[in-house]
């Protein structure tokens, strides 16, 4: 005779999981930063308990890159692992309807089980915007860093400076834990599209605050500073003979590299097409 029992546990077997990858677009300026925290409100936070009740069990999610309070992203990439079997457009307008309107998912794929969002980046891609104009617009506060009569061109020839590895003990922040300061820079440009200046810059890794220490000291020869202060700044290596941080709302996260992986392409910051 059967024991029904062992069949029933026969029958229950273990639960599959599948692995999802999503890209987050976020207002960072409405929390305080990513990292999930327990009494405030962070990016991390508000995502996990979205997809914890979608999925009716708690998930929590990896990230490709940690952003500050106040930093924004059009490209963040983020995984989490389930046993709950949703279609993919169940993922997108569930995260989407329960979390606030400043945190948006822009799309979402199966991956493959092995696949991190940090460790299989091969490099990422930040934005920092300037608001370069004689008078202050408040539909650009809290998204960029006003700025006026900045020279565009000088700056985008000090950014060449920063290309290769470097040694970027300069432009990292006090309490950075990385073990080495050096880093290698692929692309560093700077444009003007409108009344904003816009630095676009890839590297494998990033520094604590390097991208708006790097930005602060590009905003210094937009200024009139010599372009050859960033190579003395570089070769210097003294945090203090840099001036200020540039401010966390100029920054954006726009993309991270997947080498093989068959992603959208990441959305362009929208306040550089919906402000003049």
């Amino acid at each position: 005779m059967t024991n029904p029992k062992a069949t029933a546990a026969i029958a229950v077997g273990p639960t599959q999981e599948s692995v999802y990858v999503m890209c987050v677009q976020y207002r960072g300026d409405q929390f305080n930063g990513w990292q999930r925290q327990i009494d405030q409100p962070t990016v991390q936070g508000h995502i996990e308990a979205a997809l914890s009740q979608v999925a009716a069990h708690p998930i929590r999610i990896a990230a490709a890159g940690r952003t500050d309070a106040g930093v924004h992203a059009t490209g963040q990439i983020i995984n989490f692992t389930t046993s709950a079997v949703r279609p993919l457009d169940a993922w997108l307008k569930g995260v989407n309807s329960l979390t606030p309107k400043s945190i948006q998912v822009a799309w979402v794929r199966q991956a493959p089980a092995n696949f991190h969002p940090r460790y299989a980046a091969t490099a990422r891609r930040y934005n920092y915007v300037y608001y370069d104009r004689d008078r202050f617009n408040p539909f650009v506060d809290g998204l960029a860093w006003c700025t006026e009569n900045l020279d565009q061109d000088a700056m985008h020839r000090a950014a060449q400076w920063f290309i290769g590895e470097h040694d970027f003990t300069t432009f990292r922040a006090a309490g950075c834990q990385s073990l080495s300061p050096k880093r290698r820079v692929n692309r560093c440009e700077v444009r003007r599209q409108g009344h904003f200046v816009v630095m676009e810059i890839d590297a494998s890794a990033f520094l604590l605050h390097m991208v708006r220490n790097i930005a602060s000291a590009l905003c210094d020869v937009g200024m009139g500073a010599p372009t050859r202060s960033v190579r003395d700044l570089l070769l210097v290596k003294d945090r203090v003979r840099l001036g200020v941080t540039a401010p966390p709302q100029g920054l954006y996260l726009t993309h991270v590299s997947y080498p093989g992986a068959d992603f959208p392409p990441s959305p362009e910051v929208p306040l550089l097409n919906a402000v003049s």
